[in-house]
This record gives structure tokens, C-alpha cells and sequence, in this order.
């Protein structure tokens, strides 16, 4: 249902957003739609099978420094997930968040890193999690290895800890 309506939504209003290039003739419209159509269905797919396979691991303690899989602190567990898709992630959550893309709170999307300042609040990246579930509200649900729990999921924004470390999210996938 999600796809069809993100289709629906690219074919109805992303042919105002694409450029159409000056040599193309009046029918490359619908292939150029289809295309980034085409495009958001896989980048949405390979993002919840990111998340398909990082489920696999809830539940399992953090270690600082430990990069799994029996153990993992936050930037090695999404290294060690991506790792899985032949995605190689840098080895901290500062490497990371200099990595792929970054994307707005409103286009994220399952598979996507999520970018949180350390517990002291420095401003600088410190943590990092993979959004799991993009939520009706515009909440967004997210896999990481926490300090309390290990592997869990959490809710961002959740009003408190998270909403106030947020830095950014970012799309390698």
C-alpha cells in the first residue's frame, strides 16, 4: 500500500521536480517519473531489509568498542549491519555521519542513520541508530545499540533525550 501511494504521489507531483533534459522529446516525461519511481521503490526495499536483518540482533548487550556480533556499541553495530550489504560504514558515529547523503526529517525513510550528540550533549555526533518505521505522525522508529539494553528500539522525536541530542540523519543505502 505504501508503494502504491508513494508511486501515485511521484507520477502526480514529482514531474514538476524533474528536470527534463533540453534533448528529450514530450514522451520521456513518464520514463523520467518512472525512473525516480522505480528508484525510491528499491532504496525503500534495501532499507527494510537493512532493518530486517538488524532485528536479528535485538537484545544483544553494548560493549564500547565492541563491533558484534555478540557485542556492540552504536557505530558497530550499523557497521556491522550495513557490512551485510556490502555497505562499509567508517568505524565511529562521527565517520559515519560524513557518509552518503543527508536527508531531511520529513524524507526519511526505514534503513536511513539517525545522528545524536553523546550524552553530554557536546553538540558533535556521538550516537547513531537505524530508523526502523516511519511513523503516520512524522515520528520515526529506530534500531541501536543503546548503553541501557543493548540492541533495542526507540521512538525519536520521543520529548526528551533524543529529541534534545538530535543532529541529523543520513542515506548510504
Amino acid at each position: 500500500m505504501k508503494l502504491k501511494s508513494i508511486l501515485i504521489s511521484l507520477i502526480s507531483f514529482g514531474a514538476a521536480a524533474v528536470p527534463i533534459p533540453a534533448h528529450a522529446g514530450p514522451d520521456a516525461l513518464p520514463d523520467l517519473v518512472m525512473a525516480d519511481a522505480i528508484a525510491e521503490w528499491e532504496s525503500i526495499t534495501r532499507g527494510n531489509d537493512i532493518v530486517d536483518y538488524a532485528r536479528n540482533f535485538l537484545g544483544r548487550p553494548y560493549r564500547r568498542g565492541s563491533k558484534g556480533p555478540k557485542a556492540f556499541d552504536c557505530s558497530g553495530f550499523t557497521s556491522y549491519v550495513f557490512r551485510n550489504f556490502d555497505l562499509h560504514l567508517g568505524a565511529s558515529s562521527r565517520d559515519q555521519y560524513r557518509q552518503g547523503i543527508q536527508v531531511k526529517k520529513e524524507d526519511l525513510q526505514p534503513g536511513d542513520l539517525l545522528f545524536f550528540s553523546g550524552s553530554r550533549k557536546s553538540g558533535t555526533v556521538g550516537h547513531v541508530g537505524i530508523v526502523s518505521e516511519v511513523n503516520p505522525d512524522g515520528s520515526v522508529n529506530f534500531i541501536h545499540a543503546a548503553c541501557k539494553g543493548g540492541i533495542r528500539f526507540d521512538r525519536y522525536p520521543d520529548g526528551g533525550y533524543y529529541s534534545s541530542r538530535y543532529i541529523g540523519a543520513r542515506r548510504v543505502h
